[in-house]
């Protein structure tokens, strides 16, 4: 990759840049929440689906906010897109493709094996001993990520 950065690309990395920060910043700050907001993860936890290791004597109702959900791994995640979000920042501000060619080889990487992770997210929720479907925010962020992948390739290629 040798020459400036075409304006496809500094406007490829710039949408990378507020995506990734935007949901980023979200799942690093408030990891529950955000998964709850999106529907990835039911906001409220109805009491039979509690393991009785951890229900409280005589509850009966719902549990509000209990999303059970990993805060570490979910504040990693977060933490890898507001990476992604400052490296796109980075390849944004960059004059030259010599400059950005690792960064954008990684971008294509990260976005093939994230839709690869959805599908086989998908497939296996479809799979276990009580199916679910994937959250449509799931297959929003599959989107999202396969056309960021083909705009990486796409830069790649020129």
């Amino acid at each position: 990759m040798q020459g400036p950065i075409s304006k496809c690309l500094r406007t490829t990395f710039l949408v990378h840049m507020i995506v990734a920060a935007l949901l980023g910043i979200a799942l690093w700050l408030v990891p529950g929440r955000t998964l709850a907001l999106l529907g990835w993860v039911p906001e409220w936890v109805p009491i039979s689906n509690i393991p009785e290791i951890a229900k409280l004597p005589a509850a009966k109702r719902s549990i509000p906010g209990q999303t059970f959900v990993d805060p570490v791994l979910t504040r990693i995640i977060g933490a890898a897109l507001l990476a992604l979000a400052f490296s796109s920042y980075r390849g944004w501000r960059s004059a030259s493709k010599d400059e950005v060619s690792v960064l954008v080889q990684m971008e294509a990487v990260f976005c093939v094996l994230g839709v690869i992770a959805f599908l086989y997210g998908a497939w296996a929720m479809s799979q276990a001993v009580e199916p679910r479907a994937m959250p449509p925010i799931g297959w929003a962020l599959a989107v999202v990520l396969a056309g960021f992948a083909v705009s990486w390739a796409i830069a790649l290629r020129r």
